[in-house]
């Protein structure tokens, strides 16, 4: 049950976590051009962003932490010490190869910010974030011993 608990945890923060870093790097560039940027218009951004992009950017988002999750679990078992980086490896590396098979599957960056080493590393950290949630309520925090436990191996 904390797995799949996790799991949705892990999607979550790392879906709120990609669209905040998109959604305010978009922002960013609006005084460039002139335009005033308000905390009020930053918030109805971030807001309008976290409802709208559910239906696309969501569902990717889990089908690549559905992926990366698992492999991060077998690749950490030998390396238990090394848990939570592997874990958020795996998440930044998901969201990285998420853009980099947009990109070639449609030609273009389907998020702006992602044109930028910037944005590209804003989304790698949303899902190095959400599988850091995943590590931490999966194999109870900081406490190695609970991974140790569910592996079933002690660090080499």
């Amino acid at each position: 049950m904390r797995k799949v608990i996790g799991f949705i945890t892990a999607c979550l923060v790392a879906y709120i976590a990609a669209v905040f870093f998109y959604s305010q790097l978009n922002l960013a560039n609006l005084p460039e051009m002139g335009v005033a940027v308000t905390m009020a218009m930053r918030w109805q951004t971030l807001q309008h962003d976290l409802v709208h992009m559910t239906t696309l950017y969501l569902p990717i988002l889990i089908v690549a932490f559905a992926i990366a999750l698992p492999v991060a679990t077998l690749l950490t078992r030998r390396f238990v010490y090394l848990l939570k980086v592997g874990y958020m490896l795996a998440g930044a590396l998901a969201l990285f190869c998420v853009d980099l098979g947009l990109q070639q599957i449609f030609g273009t960056h389907l998020l702006a910010v992602t044109r930028t080493t910037v944005g590209l590393l804003s989304q790698c950290l949303a899902g190095a974030l959400g599988a850091l949630a995943y590590a931490n309520i999966a194999y109870g925090g900081s406490n190695q011993n609970n991974a140790t436990a569910y592996f079933g191996s002690k660090p080499a």
